[in-house]
This record gives C-alpha cells, structure tokens and sequence, in this order.
C-alpha cells in the first residue's frame, strides 16, 4: 500500500480544488487529476462528484476516506512504539530514592529490571527528599521516588507527579508496654487505635528534620499541643530498634513495616481523629520521556511497595 496515495485523496477531500490539493501536496495538477482518475477507474466508483470546480467525497469517497484515516492513524502509532522499543534497547536513566526505600526496594527491583533490559542502565541517587526535589530541578536526575506529606496535583510546576501507593502514619511502642490496653479497635482503621495524648509522658523518637517524617512528626506533636522528651536521629531502622527495647516511641511509615527487623519487638497503632497518610509517587519533568524501561521501573517499584 502507498501511503502517500491515502494522503492525496485526504488532501483533495479537505481542499475540495485539485490544484489548491497539488499545491498543498507540492505536486502538479495534471499528475494529482490523472493519479485520482486512476484510482477511480481501479476502483470501479468514483471518489468525488465533480461539481462548480469542486471536489465533493460521494458515499464511496467517504468510506474511503474513513478507512484512510484510520490507516494514518494506525501508521503513526505503529511508527511510535518502534521508535519507543528502538529506545529501550539501550540507554541509561538517572533514578532518585530516598535510603530507606532504596535499601528495602532496590535489591528486589534491579535484577527483575536487567533481565528484561540487560544494556539498560539505572544510575542511583540514594538521597533525601529534599536533595531529590532540587536534583529534579536541576537536570542531575531524570526521575525520583519519595513520599509527599502534602498532597500534590498530577501535573504542577513543570513536573508530573504519579502516586504509586498511600501509606498509613503510624504510632510504634514496644510489646513489653501497657500501651495495647488502651488501644481501640475502629472499623475504619487498620490498625488499633490510640489516644496520643495518653503517651505524652514518653520519650519521642524523631527523625531530624531534614527528613519528611520528622517534620511531619513534628507537626503532629504541635498539632496536638503536646510537648514530651524527644530525641532526634537520621534512620528510622535505629528508632524501630530503640523503641522495641523500651526506649521510647516512634512515628513511622506503614510501608512493610511488619515486615521490619524489630517487628517482632514493637506494637503498631493508629491514631489522631482521622487517619494519616502520605503519598509515594514518582517525580519527573513534564517533558521527560516515559519510555518503556521507565515504564517497568515504576510498575516494579509500585508492585513492591504495596
């Protein structure tokens, strides 16, 4: 099939004049009459009538017509999705991720993508969020992964935001405490469900304020008015480990936190009027190109993070 014969007869059709269509087609008006004549004549039906030197799709002409749109439109998408595997043949991306979710996710996650990508290369930026937000601005890296206490529209300053799970914040306290008496079971909550206020009098376990949970953590304790004891630390694995030896207690993350090293060690809890939670999403550029690398990189890390 010519695919420039389809574009002749869509070109005369949407001019309706066979020498503004040869124009528009930078071809001359008796190669572009006798190319229609021909057609018709193999056909067997004529594509136009004819009428006050306008060229007017009859039933047959717009049947024809719609079939060669579609056609285009199948060529072009076809054209697409060559160009988008000739690009995941090789290449490389430049991936950010906060150090707590690059150590539980990336060691599952990097050799499911190079098999299916083998001369494909993740170059890692294990950093905190802020660092991953300016690295976004500044071109080092192409995309990032990390939480939003905030909520954030799909689309928003130049950057795409694509939320790949929610996650509950939760209350963590040692097994060995009395708290779990105090403790409710709410229908709408997953975990059970306790009074913050009641725990004032203990050690706070925060992580320092350049990480996302320790502003949030400081805004709930602001929030609830509530001034205890706090200690602040840079990884929630050594809060987990502190507050599962009865020092203290922690704020964390629902993400695989049950499946955390301490969980044997820690009861975990709901709390506040409502339940709170952050996103996880991926971050890139408005303009960036998803290319199918890209594409199973974020489906890994979603399946994975739930």
């Amino acid at each position: 099939m010519d695919f420039k014969e389809l574009e002749y007869v869509i070109t005369i059709a949407q001019e309706r004049n066979i020498s503004k269509a040869a124009e528009r087609l930078f071809i001359s008006q008796p190669v572009l009459s006798r190319f229609l004549q021909r057609l018709e004549d193999e056909l067997g039906i004529s594509l136009f009538e004819r009428k006050n030197r306008q060229y007017i799709p009859t039933y047959a002409g717009e049947l024809y017509l719609d079939m060669a749109k579609e056609i285009l439109n199948r060529k072009e998408k076809f054209e697409q999705e060559i160009s988008r595997v000739k690009k995941s043949q090789a290449g490389a991306i430049r991936v950010g991720i906060t150090p707590g979710r690059g150590r539980t996710l990336l060691p599952k996650v990097l050799p499911d993508f190079h098999r299916n990508f083998p001369n494909f290369e993740l170059n890692i930026f294990e950093e905190d969020v802020s660092t991953l937000e300016r690295y976004l601005h500044d071109g080092t890296i192409d995309i990032a992964f990390f939480t939003t206490v905030k909520k954030i529209p799909e689309s928003y300053g130049g950057f795409r935001y694509e939320v790949l799970s929610k996650e509950e914040i939760v209350l963590c306290t040692s097994k060995n405490n009395a708290f779990s008496i105090l403790a409710q079971e709410k229908p709408d909550r997953r975990y059970p469900w306790i009074d913050l206020k009641k725990l004032e009098n203990e050690c706070f376990i925060l992580l320092k304020e350049n990480m996302r949970l320790g502003q949030l953590a400081k805004e709930i304790l602001r929030e609830n008015r509530m001034h205890p004891e706090t200690m602040a630390l840079n990884s929630i694995d050594t809060a987990l480990a502190l507050v599962g030896q009865q020092y203290g207690v922690a704020f964390s993350s629902s993400f695989r936190i049950e499946e955390h090293a301490c969980a044997k060690d820690i009861n975990i809890f709901s709390f506040g009027d409502t339940a709170l939670d952050w996103d996880f999403v991926a971050a890139y550029r408005e303009d960036f190109e998803k290319t199918r690398p890209v594409e199973y990189l974020m489906e890994l890390i979603q399946q994975l993070n739930q």
